[in-house]
């Protein structure tokens, strides 16, 4: 499948840097777009990635749905891994707007840009009706992407991340370090999972001519048995 362009917001983060390498690798993808804050040290940033495809577009995270929708061509796959923590953006309002906010904001981009389809990393207990804050919030972002009509969006609910680096995500930190020894004792729909299988198979499903769906879940479960 040529889809040529390949679009990723949160291009440095866990999830995030293995898309970023995995679809240089991809002979079926030519150029990949990364919207950034920032000027980004391709090498340092994206070892072992074929560099000669990557155009960083540094844009205003302000005026993120005007300045990328002019940045992506029609017809372009696009991944969403923007994420940050309440520590790190130091409340809960501040983590609403980046990880609800400015992901629908580039949604609505993609949307204007007819993006054929969205890959977006949520997590595995995503749900509005959660009582935990941050799974409710991923649970909104999901409600109100698919509320966008999308030709075709889907979410990675991935559970504990393996080879996440140290980004002051402390528990998590503590979990992978216990539960990894005895991952594959656990099911899959809840066994931790590394980030490079959580991209591996966010690029199967985005350059699969076969799926249809206007909207989907890409379960932990999905991503271990997709990616090999």
């Amino acid at each position: 499948m040529m889809h040529g362009t390949a679009i990723v917001l949160g291009a440095t983060g866990a999830v995030g840097t293995q898309l970023v390498i995995q679809l240089s690798q991809r002979v079926n993808i030519t150029d990949i777009i990364l919207l950034s804050r920032r000027e980004l040290n391709l090498e340092r940033d994206f070892p072992g990635a074929i560099t000669s495809k990557i155009h960083i577009h540094i844009v205003d995270f302000d005026q993120l749905e005007q300045q990328a929708a002019v940045l992506m061509p029609s017809g372009s796959v696009a991944f969403i891994a923007l994420g940050t923590t309440k520590k790190q953006a130091g409340s809960d309002e501040a983590f609403r707007r980046i990880d609800h906010g400015l992901v629908l904001a580039f949604a609505r981009a993609c949307k204007a840009a007819e993006v054929s389809r969205l890959g977006v990393v949520t997590a595995h207990g995503a749900n509005v009706s959660s009582a935990a804050f941050y799974n409710r919030v991923k649970g909104e972002v999901e409600r109100d992407i698919q509320a966008l009509a999308l030709p075709s969006v889907f979410f990675a609910r991935p559970s504990l991340l393996l080879g996440r680096p140290d980004d002051g995500r402390f528990a998590e930190k503590i979990a992978s370090v216990l539960l990894a020894p005895a991952g594959s004792l656990l099911p899959k729909s809840v066994r931790p999972i590394s980030t490079e299988r959580v991209a591996a198979a966010m690029i199967e499903v985005a350059l699969d001519t076969g799926s249809k769906s206007s909207s989907f879940v890409l379960s932990n479960a999905d991503m271990h048995q997709r990616a090999h």
